[in-house]
């Protein structure tokens, strides 16, 4: 996970980014088994810390299967809290706050909510998981990116 510098996190308004590609996913060991299958950890959100953004930016559309989704957040047996089933061939350009901690369910009316938070004393790790047939991929290339706010230290 590389935390952009000042200057380009001015230009997109995103604090961290993950970038992949159909190779990085074909990749023995690339993504593991980890509280379900396609995972990877990209990330850390501290307690106290929020996400007010997350999108999955396609730089090169995918080409050679039709089942490709992502999942984005911290709960490790489902990571949707950011990013939920999104589908991914399916998208022209971008999924932006699909997951579950942006929609807020209210006297049956689904509002949106700007941030998602770890309200917990500890750390939590960010998970990225990427379904589908990977092994048919013959091209694709993805940037995720988040906007991420640190509790002050002092």
């Amino acid at each position: 996970m590389a935390q952009l510098t000042v200057n380009e996190a001015a230009v997109g308004g995103f604090s961290h980014k993950f970038a992949f590609d159909y190779v990085d996913l074909q990749r023995t060991g690339f993504l593991s088994t980890l509280g379900a299958a396609n995972q990877k950890i990209i990330g850390e959100l501290p307690a106290g810390g929020i996400i007010t953004d997350a999108v999955l930016s396609q730089v090169v559309d995918p080409a050679g299967t039709t089942d490709l989704t992502i999942d984005f957040g911290w709960t490790a047996a489902d990571p949707d809290e950011l990013l939920d089933n999104g589908d991914v061939d399916g998208a022209t350009q971008i999924l932006y706050n699909t997951g579950d901690a942006f929609a807020q369910s209210t006297t049956g009316a689904t509002l949106p909510i700007k941030g998602a938070s770890n309200n917990t004393t500890s750390a939590v790790d960010l998970y990225l998981e990427f379904n589908g047939t990977h092994a048919n991929l013959t091209a694709g290339s993805w940037v995720l990116a988040w906007r991420q706010l640190n509790p002050p230290t002092s």
